[in-house]
């Protein structure tokens, strides 16, 4: 069975047939999996998607055409209304938008202004009653650009017909009320108006989609947002970061920086104005300061009726685990805000950092294990030479140095005594399970099997499951590459964008991949063609000895930390030059995906 725009799948109409059929495969299909109202609609799939693409990856792809995004500031001030359950009341915005001629005229100018042509347009305006869609049709007829209204009201042959009209330019623009947003495909729109403001992300990716079809009449699409002054509890922060290549990045960096990081092809451009609105709306969401995150907790609370997941306050706060977890303790976050206990944890300031530095975890296997892990015990680890690896690399990175010497059991009772810090654990855990990416490869056998390939690990994680470390056992590893001469491996920890305030003018080596499967690397400066290691590097088949690559995008995250690596799997020799430093292009076991091949390749890095 397969079941289309799969994120209604919470709604009775929906849960109806879903409840009553026993597919042998059920295949849902959806562009928006996040609910603004935080209902799950993936636990028919075991909590995960099968398989994802974004939408800044699907315009690299060319499978949805590129945007040019316009910000324009507004005329109307929506700071002085009222906002009631997560937004503005729709009869206040139809009070100031209905016949409100300033801002029609404006919106007008806008598109006679930024189109050049508004007559060879074919556009949708998405409105905020029907009162407001007839008043933007007649207001546009009125000046010379034909347009027509859409809405709950109009019947199935005025809906056909006026996509035949907009379709044949016989009217330049469909102005619509909650029509359109999805369901409907026309791929010769190539201009949206937005003329409302949309709290919900999913909402404004489906309005946006109704653009981003293909068609041959169109190069771009053409965006015009109007950017009122808004109430603080209105977030911008989310929109922006759905269009970026690098969403992890501090999205108010990337607007003071005119959006550096957009999908092939692309354009944001935020008039004087708009811009200073956004920023100051992103940055107060940015900062985090901690009364006012415990103050929106309580209100997200007060809406849940309940203490939230880690899930619903990231989505509320639009913020990150990361972010979040600077913070302190997630326990200890609901209980200052009144929404929970407070549990006991002695050791709560170490682990709250040791936390931080799990958020990486994407590795579906380690978070199932270390599930069971925490709610079956140590005991049910000791079985299985994974599960004792990965409770060990868990305990490497919780504890950082100061467990060195301990042992697992050791480390596992101390642990245990922090109960806030297990719940939280438990809770992040949970979030990084539902928000991993699903394309991994596998695992590999020679003493790696706690590794997947194409997931996230930190240096000191691959060294405990490379088995060079251990808690109490901890060799010195500074350089680039790790020969294990027993196990027959190297690797290679490669960091793409190198500062020269972290590297000397020796160690600035040039990595990138080539394609899907060729990586170009370059071994450190000393290393000569006629060395045992350079042997060693291009004859690695007749030696028995199997390259592993670690790479990462950056040394260090946004928030600090030191940037975790993906580990991409094994590699053969394909060819050389030089020599001092050696210049190899490695071919890859394993495909790396689209996800991965967007910031290591050559232009990304470069």
């Amino acid at each position: 069975m397969v079941v289309d725009e799969f994120h209604h799948a919470a709604a009775p109409s929906y849960r109806k047939l879903l409840d009553h059929v026993h597919p042998q495969i059920l295949l849902g299909l959806t562009a928006t999996p996040e609910r603004s109202d935080q209902l799950d609609v993936l636990h028919w799939f075991g909590e995960r998607a099968s398989a994802e693409i974004r939408l800044p990856d699907a315009i690299n792809r060319r499978l949805l055409c590129p945007f040019q995004y316009f910000g324009v500031a507004d005329s109307v001030d929506l700071d002085g209304l009222a906002w009631q359950r997560g937004g503005y009341r729709i009869e206040d915005l139809n009070r100031v938008y209905t016949g409100n001629d300033v801002r029609a005229q404006l919106i007008v100018e806008k598109v006679h202004q930024i189109l050049l042509n508004a007559q060879h347009a074919r556009g949708l305006g998405f409105c905020v009653s029907i009162a407001h869609a007839e008043y933007m049709a007649r207001y546009f007829n009125e000046h010379g650009i034909p347009a027509i209204a859409l809405t709950s009201e109009s019947d199935d042959e005025q809906r056909i017909s006026a996509q035949a009209s907009l379709r044949a330019r016989k009217v330049n623009f469909i102005f619509v009320v909650d029509l359109y947003n999805e369901g409907v495909d026309i791929p010769e729109v190539d201009t949206l108006l937005l003329l409302r403001p949309t709290e919900s992300l999913t909402v404004y990716l489906q309005q946006f989609g109704r653009g981003l079809r293909l068609h041959p009449d169109k190069e771009c699409l053409t965006v015009l947002d109007f950017i009122g002054a808004h109430r603080r509890e209105f977030r911008f922060a989310s929109r922006f970061r759905a269009l970026s290549t690098k969403p992890e990045n501090r999205i108010d960096h990337e607007i003071e920086h005119e959006f550096p990081h957009l999908p092939n092809g692309c354009v944001v451009q935020l008039e004087r104005v708009a811009k200073q609105r956004v920023l100051e709306n992103v940055r107060a969401s940015v900062r985090l300061l901690r009364p006012r995150l415990l103050g929106n907790l309580r209100d997200l609370g007060r809406y849940l009726g309940r203490a939230p997941t880690v899930a619903e306050a990231l989505g509320y706060l639009d913020t990150s685990l990361e972010e979040l977890l600077k913070r302190g303790l997630w326990s200890a976050l609901l209980a200052d805000a009144e929404l929970g206990e407070s549990l006991e944890a002695p050791d709560g300031g170490r682990l709250a950092k040791g936390l931080g530095r799990l958020c990486h975890i994407d590795d579906v296997q380690q978070i199932r294990c270390l599930q069971a892990y925490l709610t079956s015990g140590l005991e049910a680890m000791v079985s299985s030479q994974i599960g004792e690896s990965i409770v060990e690399m868990l305990h490497v990175t919780l504890w950082g140095e100061q467990s060195l010497g301990w042992s697992v059991p050791e480390a596992d009772t101390r642990l245990r005594r922090n109960r806030s810090v297990v719940n939280d654990l438990q809770a992040i855990l949970e979030y990084r399970l539902a928000h991993s990416p699903t394309s991994h490869a596998g695992r590999l056998p020679m003493g790696t099997g706690a590794l997947t390939i194409h997931s996230q690990y930190t240096r000191d994680e691959i060294l405990v499951g490379l088995g060079h470390w251990t808690l109490d056992k901890r060799p010195d590893q500074r350089e680039g590459v790790l020969h294990l001469s027993q196990s027959k491996v190297d690797a290679f920890f490669v960091t793409l964008q190198k500062t020269e305030e972290d590297y000397s003018p020796t160690t600035m080596y040039e990595d990138y991949l080539i394609s899907h499967d060729l990586f170009h690397w370059q071994s450190q400066s000393n290393t000569s063609v006629e060395s045992p290691t350079g042997q060693r590097y291009i004859h690695h088949r007749a030696r028995g000895y199997t390259p592993l690559l670690f790479v990462r995008e950056t040394k260090e995250l946004p928030t600090g930390l030191a940037a975790p690596y993906t580990f991409l799997g094994p590699a053969e020799y394909v060819s050389h030059q030089g020599s001092r430093p050696i210049s190899i292009v490695w071919k890859l076991k394993h495909h790396v995906p689209a996800r991965l091949f967007r910031v290591m390749s050559r232009q990304h890095v470069g």
